[in-house]
């Protein structure tokens, strides 16, 4: 048995959660602004934007996701992953009532992200972030530390590191992308995740991920 872990955002939606939902509401610039400001570490921007979401409905965040189109054959991608033995799952930073929403409609096994507090269906503009990198002296300092999440699901379905692989597209998910066996770059957004690992799509066809864990794997 092999693990496969997605970063949900620019990976397998061809968007991001936060910016969709922050045009919705007028927001966008606010959390751009948070966004761009390198005095704060990820968590802490993290918290930020959750304070501009509250009062958010929980079906608009669900929708909002939904607008946002999935990668080229991601579906099937994912399928044949699962097909030939995988537990494939997200390991996201944006937030559980949308990754669930992706992770739902694609079968996933497993799902790693930020919980967006609701109260009567409403954001509170608190979030509740699983971090971890506290617990392995990780230096990433993300809300959801995904080499510890990538970790923690091996161990669960008691897949070797040896056999796991982790796909995403920023330096968010470069923690990951080093730890797995197989790190693969898809689309990438900056250099830093290109320079992560060897292994780079740079075609928006998620069907050349299955192809290059095929001709990797041992």
């Amino acid at each position: 048995m092999a693990l496969a872990a997605f970063d949900m955002d620019g990976t397998l939606i061809d968007g991001r959660l936060v910016f969709a939902l922050a045009e919705r509401s007028g927001l966008d610039g606010k959390v751009r602004d948070i966004q761009a400001d390198l005095r704060l570490a990820s968590h802490e921007k993290t918290k930020m934007i959750a304070t501009l979401f509250a009062g958010a409905v929980r079906g608009d965040v669900v929708s909002a996701v939904e607008s946002i189109p999935l990668a080229k054959n991601c579906e099937k991608a994912v399928a044949l992953l699962k097909e030939q033995g995988w537990k494939v799952g997200i390991i996201s930073d944006s937030y559980t009532v949308a990754a669930g929403a992706v992770a739902e409609k694609l079968g996933m096994d497993f799902l790693a992200a930020n919980e967006l507090e609701f109260d009567n269906g409403r954001a509170t503009g608190r979030v509740r972030m699983p971090m971890g990198w506290q617990e392995i002296a990780c230096t990433c300092r993300l809300s959801v530390c995904k080499r510890f999440h990538l970790e923690k699901y091996a161990k669960k379905f008691d897949v070797p590191v040896s056999q796991t692989a982790a796909i995403g597209d920023t330096r968010a998910d470069i923690c990951m992308v080093r730890r797995a066996a197989k790190g693969i770059a898809f689309m990438p957004k900056d250099d830093d995740i290109k320079s992560a690992t060897g292994m780079v799509v740079s075609e928006p066809d998620m069907m050349h991920v299955v192809r290059l864990l095929a001709a990797h794997r041992d």
